[in-house]
């Protein structure tokens, strides 16, 4: 593994009267594990989003694994230690000025790790910020691109925050869903047990899950119904109405167009 110590020879590192400054970006590529430690942080604040693999970073005395999407930022004279794993890529910015404290107030931005899941507007922002730094005569298009990418941040974690929330809230509705998949379950039916409008369930269910509600339901029976293609002799039409399914033909079309095979052909390559 390479070990590189941050504070030596960091060029980069100072502070400004202006009112918002990038002192370096960049990309990170790793073609093997790779450390960085700054065991007196640096004087600016620092933007670090992984965009492939894995690194390990340091926060405040404990260690946080990232993943595609998620971030850390730094303070300034935070200890800063973080380990790329083998393939890693991600995104940096290193950045001061007499506002940034205000502006990442207002965006109810502090200081931490960010588990959020990858955001296009949030690594597009990044991307622009690093292409108009390192161009020439482009610098203050950079500093107003840094704006952007801080807010996409905020919109992008007030977001996750509401996913995790509503996450929350469907929990009672997902239990119920996998113990009754194979009873009839209409989306009125949810709705107006859970406390719903018909509209309001199905976009937050929708929004939080990544799916329809009924598509939910359906893959949950479509799975079983491999399970039991494998391990029964139940005719097609059994595993059918005994995953939930009433109408075999329809049940055939899902599995068909999700699996790429009929029932059937599951069954004997099984």
């Amino acid at each position: 593994m390479i070990i590189w110590d941050g504070n030596k020879k960091d060029s980069t590192n100072f502070t400004t009267n202006k009112f918002l400054q990038i002192n370096n970006c960049g990309f990170q590529n790793t073609s093997s594990d790779y450390s960085v430690i700054r065991k007196k942080g640096r004087v600016d604040y620092h933007i670090l989003l992984i965009t492939n693999g894995i690194c390990d970073v340091l926060h405040k005395g404990k260690i946080h694994t990232l993943t595609a999407g998620n971030l850390v930022l730094y303070s300034p004279y935070e200890e800063q230690q973080y380990t790329y794993k083998t393939d890693s890529m991600s995104l940096w910015c290193h950045f001061a000025g007499t506002a940034v404290n205000e502006i990442l107030n207002s965006c109810n931005i502090q200081s931490g790790v960010y588990s959020l899941p990858p955001n296009k507007h949030v690594s597009e922002a990044f991307i622009k910020v690093i292409q108009r730094y390192h161009q020439p005569g482009r610098e203050d298009f950079a500093g107003a691109s840094l704006l952007e990418l801080i807010y996409n941040i905020k919109e992008a974690n007030q977001t996750n925050k509401q996913n995790e929330k509503n996450y929350d809230l469907l929990q009672p509705v997902l239990t119920y869903i996998n113990m009754n998949y194979n009873t009839p379950i209409t989306l009125d039916m949810l709705a107006k047990k859970f406390g719903y409008s018909k509209s309001r369930f199905s976009h937050i269910f929708s929004e939080t899950m990544g799916t329809s509600p009924i598509k939910y339901i359906n893959d949950i029976r479509l799975n079983n119904a491999c399970e039991m293609l494998s391990s029964t002799n139940l005719s097609i039409s059994a595993v059918a109405f005994v995953c939930g399914f009433n109408d075999p033909l329809y049940f055939s079309k899902l599995f068909s167009k999700k699996y790429k095979t009929t029932p059937s052909e599951y069954r004997t390559s099984n």
